[in-house]
Formats: structure tokens, sequence, C-alpha cells
């Protein structure tokens, strides 16, 4: 079967041929790849950007997220049969596991030993055919499959503004994202969908096809961000604009990051206390937003979701790893 394989020695990327994978256990499925999300990890990683952690395996099979199709089950597998759409869960449990991998929150292992298929430790999924435990795949009805791919991404997203909303002290409703990538689109949907007054601020002009998309479904688009709000997103992955928009937190205001790096320079302990804020990151996603995701494709705006997506032959690959065609879309996806 064809498989998209970095070697992270040689920092090569290449189409291999490799053996179809077999049930190993009766708590597995065999499912075929539809689909493959290509987003800014898939391209550090194969950029050599991404820190390898010691005694990772030599070669990988990338991509993380995906969309497939049941073809065979294990004895002791329920709720899944042949035919059945399913998305991958990423991130597998830390051994011996610790006690948020054996409560099944891998999103949050202590350890740091956990694996990411595709990214960390263990083959991905742009390829053919793939394995997995049936715990670790969330089944899809029918009619959301057009938009599937999104709930990877979105998983993240739903886990940020959960974390958010978990801590947040007050009922005011003004949030403010931050990147026009997919993460921040995502972002500002369901943000809109929880009730918020959605400001979305990037690089881009105000006549970009995604902004004006955005503001067809009722979400304001800026290349600034003055003002106060009572959450903010940071899904733009730059840490210096991060450094800013933490200055306009309002009171007792919430801060998600979901891709900042280091920044350096001077950071106010005294406005934080003063003004209650709060500041969290967030990486990876619970199978709870995984579901919780799910839930939002069925209610998002079908017209926004089918904007975001490009879709791509199997071997264009360099096109969306190294290239990055301009369009309108900002999700790349490979139909297998």
């Amino acid at each position: 079967m064809r498989s998209l394989v970095l070697d992270l020695e040689q920092r090569r990327l290449e189409q291999r041929d490799a053996p179809e994978p077999e049930l190993k256990a009766a708590d597995e499925v065999r499912f075929r790849i539809q689909e493959v999300g290509v987003c800014g990890t898939d391209r550090e990683l194969v950029s050599g950007r991404l820190r390898r952690r010691p005694g990772d395996r030599p070669a990988l099979v990338i991509g993380h997220e995906a969309l497939g199709q049941v073809l065979e089950t294990g004895a002791a597998v329920n709720g899944l049969e042949r035919g059945d759409w399913v998305v991958p869960m990423i991130r597998r449990p830390c051994a011996p596991a610790c006690r948020s991998c054996a409560r099944g929150r891998n999103d949050l292992c202590l350890t740091g030993g956990f694996n990411e298929r595709g990214i960390f430790g263990l083959d991905g999924y742009f390829t053919e055919f793939a394995v997995d435990a049936a715990r670790y795949l969330l089944r899809v009805p029918e009619r959301l499959v057009e938009h599937a791919i999104l709930i990877e991404p979105l998983s993240v997203v739903e886990k940020a503004v959960a974390r958010a909303l978990a801590v947040r002290q007050t009922e005011e409703n003004s949030a403010l994202v931050l990147g026009l990538g997919p993460i921040g689109i995502l972002a500002a949907l369901v943000l809109q969908s929880r009730g918020f007054r959605v400001r979305l601020a990037s690089l881009e002009p105000r006549d970009h096809p995604r902004a004006a998309m955005l503001e067809a479904h009722g979400v304001e688009y800026s290349t600034t961000f003055e003002g106060r709000y009572d959450l903010i997103v940071e899904a733009a992955g730059s840490a210096e604009l991060a450094f800013q928009a933490v200055r306009a937190l309002g009171p007792a205001g919430v801060f998600v990051t979901l891709g900042a790096g280091q920044a350096v320079g001077e950071f106010s302990f005294i406005d934080l206390i003063v003004g209650n804020h709060t500041i969290v990151g967030s990486v990876n996603a619970s199978p709870q937003a995984f579901q919780m995701a799910l839930t939002d494709l069925e209610t998002l705006p079908p017209t926004a979701l089918r904007a975001m997506i490009r879709r791509f032959e199997f071997g264009d690959y360099r096109r969306t790893l190294f290239d990055r065609p301009p369009g309108a879309e900002p999700k790349f996806v490979h139909v297998v």
C-alpha cells in the first residue's frame, strides 16, 4: 500500500510501499483511509522545526488528521461495523500509564511519555489502510462525512473553549480570536455558537476570501484588535502577537494560547493580579472534546465548513507540505 514516509535521520520525505496492517487484537479495527488533512504540525515535522524526542524511531508515516471507513473489526469490538465512518484520536498513553492516561485523558499525560500517531513514536494515516483500537475511533454519521476531516482540529478548539469557559468568572461575552487559519476560523465559529460577540484579527487584508466568508457568517474581521475582550484565543502561532494580545484582556478576562512559541519581553504580573486575568495553555484533545467536535460539526454552518477545505490527490503532498499554494481555503486535504 502507498504510504508517505518521513525519514527523520535523512530529513527526506518520500512515498513508499508498505504491507497492509492486520488485526492483532480482539479490540482492534481495520479501516481504509479516505482522507488525510495537512496542518502546521505536519509542516514543522517535515521541515525539521518540530523538536524530536530522544529514542524516536528513524522513520515515520506522517499524517494525524484522518477520516476512514471500517473494513474489519475484532471479536471484542462493539458499536462499530463494516462500512462505518471513523475519525481517529491521535494521542496514545504513556506506559506504564500515569494517572491521567489511566483515566483516558491522554491529552493530560503527566510524564510526557505519550505517543502521537503521525507525530511522535507511531505511524500516522497518510497511507491507504490503518489499524487502531476501537476506543481511539470516533464514529461519524454518514451525513457529516463531507466535513468530518475537520473533527480533529475542531476537537483542539473544543478543549480550549471548554477550558476557558470552566475558569471564566463573569458572563461577559466579547471574544477575540487571533489567526485566520483553520484553528482560528473554527474557534471563531464555535465561540459564536456559544453566544459570544466574536472578532477575528489577522494580518490578511480585509478583502481576503476567508475574511469575507467569516463576515458573511456574522464574525467581524479586523487587522487590528484595539479594545478589551473577555475571552481571547491565540491561534496565530505568533508569540509576539500573543504578547500584545494579553494586554487586551478585559476585567476577569481569559486568554487561551494554542500555537504561540517563545517571546522575549516584559510581562506585568500586577496587571494579571489586579485584572483577575487567567492565562491558559491547551494542547491535543480529550475523547470528550472529540465528541463535542462531532456535535458542533452538526450545527456549524455547512457553507463555512465547505469553504475551508481544498482537496488534493495523494501524490500532491509536496504542494501542500512545502509549497503551500495560495487560495481561499485554509485546510488542505488529501484524498487517498
